[in-house]
């Protein structure tokens, strides 16, 4: 390797590992602020994700059904070969 390519790989490696500490401490701090549920009532919230939830998977099925039966429909009914 010469020395052109390995100062750039240095300095390359070097930035992407303060990036990665940054955003470690980031999720971590993230993550601490998440558990902190400090005058939020956690049946409320527990209640709207899971209506979010159902609203989700209701969606999902309408959408996988219609597409189900739109492609069921575009597949041509057997015929027996003729002896």
């Amino acid at each position: 390797m010469n020395q052109l390519l390995l100062a750039s790989s240095v300095r390359t490696h070097s930035g992407l590992v303060a990036l990665q500490q940054r955003s470690s401490a980031h999720l971590r701090h993230a993550w601490a602020e998440r558990n902190d549920e400090t005058g939020v009532d956690e049946a409320v919230t527990k209640m709207i994700w899971l209506a979010v939830g159902i609203g989700v998977a209701v969606a999902a099925t309408g959408f996988f059904t219609t597409v189900y039966t739109a492609a069921r429909g575009n597949v041509p009914t057997p015929v027996a070969p003729l002896p």
